[in-house]
């Protein structure tokens, strides 16, 4: 049997690997984008969005910049939220929201980063948090200049379920 590292043909010897992490991690998110926001989703299409969501965190974990890794663990911690593990949506946000911070982010990119852990303290039943980084949201979304940016993160934290919500 050929050693599939050593095969001419793979991407780690042509040099294409990088160009092939970058367009599976963007149509990995993409198509886990469209079933978060499918309305009628069966058993099978929260399965599909889960291993979407993880597989184009993964491929950004190869390739990507910090605003690839960031946005891929905001939509992992988004699709466990949809799906009712708060507690391992929290881990994704909170590592999503340390990026932020840690690149100095303000504006859209770091409220988006709140809104994530928002989402996420409101799927693990805690108000406190929920509130609090809504506030943070909001507080940074104040300085955000472009309108479009600022009402794209605005509808996002007005569809942050309230605790107890399913």
């Amino acid at each position: 049997m050929a050693d599939p590292a050593g095969d001419a043909s793979s991407p780690a010897s042509t040099g294409a690997d990088e160009a092939w992490h970058w367009r599976f991690g963007a149509e990995l998110f993409n198509s886990t984008w469209d079933l978060i926001d499918k309305a009628d989703r069966s058993a099978e299409d929260d399965a599909m969005m889960l291993l979407g969501a993880m597989a184009s965190r993964w491929h950004w974990s190869t390739v990507g910049t910090a605003e690839q890794l960031a946005t891929g663990d905001w939509q992992v911690a988004h699709v466990f939220s949809l799906l009712g593990y708060g507690d391992v949506a929290l881990r994704f946000a909170r590592r999503g929201l340390a990026t932020a911070e840690s690149e100095g982010w303000d504006g859209w990119r770091l409220a988006s980063a709140h809104e994530g852990v928002a989402r996420a303290c409101a799927a693990a039943g805690d108000a406190a948090g929920r509130a609090a980084h809504v506030a943070a949201a909001e507080a940074a979304l104040t300085r955000e200049p472009d309108d479009e940016d600022r009402a794209a993160i605005a509808s996002q934290l007005a569809s942050i379920p309230p605790i107890g919500a399913g």
